[in-house]
């Protein structure tokens, strides 16, 4: 692997880096809306368009499939053209996703729908990163790649209660087509930003943005990290988007649709904390020689002994049990910061949707699995079997211990994963 190196152009600082990077964030902000709306409108949707389990499970999976799809791409895309050219023509699609999805009449124009709004959003966090990794000196670009994640926290909150009562005041058509509008204006803003952004491997022909893409893969280091953050979130996620809400009313026994709402907000507060405090703290530990391989670690652990609180207690404290489980979990996100650090900089947009495919393509697993064994029970007066709940988040678990001990195991031994030096 090459060693990493700095943008050749000067970074912006103060008040003009936080204006260029706005755009981005908000960006950010709009996608995780568009990824977390269907756990308050699932159960709608489930109602008008006669939806099992299994048939609910795959529509809002459908955005992480063919997010997943996109992130190859995506990151060749990125490098080679800039993240703000990527990011408008992105956003320009989830506009019409949304638009499909408010005027679908039956499941599959709704699974076409939620799927361009897939592909839409896959830009949105790996441009905000690749504009990051050009104008922010290394030290700095795990906290300020946090600032931005915490405008992504704040949409999820605002698809918990907020959009709950958005949706039963106005309906989810009129909601996606705001959604849409929101998405046209996103994309102007940060298409005005593209003079500023220039790409990290603009000279680059096609065979060499794809040998890029072969280096990531083929690399050790990248795998080490990778398979447990994409446990972790592609789990996380997949509860997230849908299964936490019908998991709070089969098994926890809540039935007030209201606080499950409130509890799916502190979820997503939980997360605005991870995306707040994440790479503050993984900046902070490495000043202290700490490596971030390590920092991950505990949040795993954090967001493992929060999932079995979850199976063992599910009605005790639900609030800060799904938070702590969702502060742990998209903690993990630190491994975007770090990561790229590993490689050559014209590689930052390969090696990040690389690691965004791996966990985006977990959660769309994850999600749909989580319906096929729910299926596998009988559906009783509205309610889905705990049964099946329990079998396939017990699954869901035991991959990622597994995966925490392969992190383990391999950065145990002397040289297995060395602080890069930047």
């Amino acid at each position: 692997m090459q060693p990493a190196s700095s943008a050749a152009a000067p970074r912006p600082a103060g008040w003009l880096l936080f204006f260029l990077l706005l755009p981005f964030a908000l960006s950010y902000g709009m996608s995780y809306f568009f990824r977390n709306v269907n756990a308050v409108a699932g159960p709608m949707l489930a109602d008008e368009f006669a939806l099992g389990p299994g048939g609910l499970g795959f529509l809002t999976s459908a955005y992480f499939l063919a997010f997943s799809l996109a992130q190859v791409p995506l990151g060749v895309a990125l490098d080679r053209f800039g993240p703000a050219r990527v990011n408008t023509v992105m956003a320009l699609t989830g506009a019409a996703g949304a638009a499909v999805f408010a005027l679908a009449q039956d499941s599959m124009t709704l699974g076409i729908g939620r799927a361009l709004i897939g592909v839409g959003a896959g830009a949105a966090l790996m441009a905000s990163m690749s504009a990051a990794h050009l104008w922010v000196a290394p030290e700095r670009r795990a906290t300020v790649t946090g600032w931005i994640m915490v405008v992504g926290g704040v949409g999820a909150l605002t698809a918990s209660t907020p959009a709950h009562l958005l949706i039963t005041a106005i309906g989810w058509r009129d909601v996606f087509w705001g959604l849409c509008a929101l998405a046209l204006g996103v994309a102007a803003l940060v298409w005005n930003t593209r003079g500023a952004v220039q790409p990290a491997a603009g000279g680059q022909t096609l065979a060499q943005l794809l040998a890029g893409v072969g280096e990531v893969f083929s690399s050790r280091y990248f795998w080490i990290i990778a398979l447990p953050v994409m446990l972790t979130l592609g789990t996380m996620m997949s509860f997230q988007t849908l299964w936490a809400a019908t998991w709070m009313r089969d098994v926890a026994g809540m039935t007030d649709r209201t606080a499950i709402s409130k509890v799916l907000a502190a979820f997503n507060f939980g997360m605005a904390v991870a995306f707040l405090t994440s790479g503050w703290l993984g900046d902070t530990l490495e000043r202290r020689g700490i490596a971030p391989e390590h920092t991950l670690k505990a949040y795993l652990l954090i967001s493992l002994a929060a999932q079995a609180w979850l199976m063992l207690w599910p009605a005790v404290a639900p609030h800060a049990a799904w938070g702590v489980y969702s502060f742990g979990a998209n903690a993990m996100v630190l491994a975007y910061s770090i990561m790229p650090r590993r490689f050559s900089s014209a590689l930052t947009g390969r090696v990040n949707t690389a690691l965004n495919l791996l966990s985006f393509g977990s959660a769309f697993v994850a999600q749909w699995c989580i319906g096929a064994v729910i299926n596998l029970w009988p559906v009783t007066d509205g309610h889905y079997a705990a049964a099946g709940y329990y079998r396939a988040w017990i699954g869901l678990f035991v991959l990622q211990v597994l995966a925490l001990a392969l992190l383990v195991l391999a950065t145990r031994r002397p040289g297995a994963a060395p602080l890069p030096q930047v």
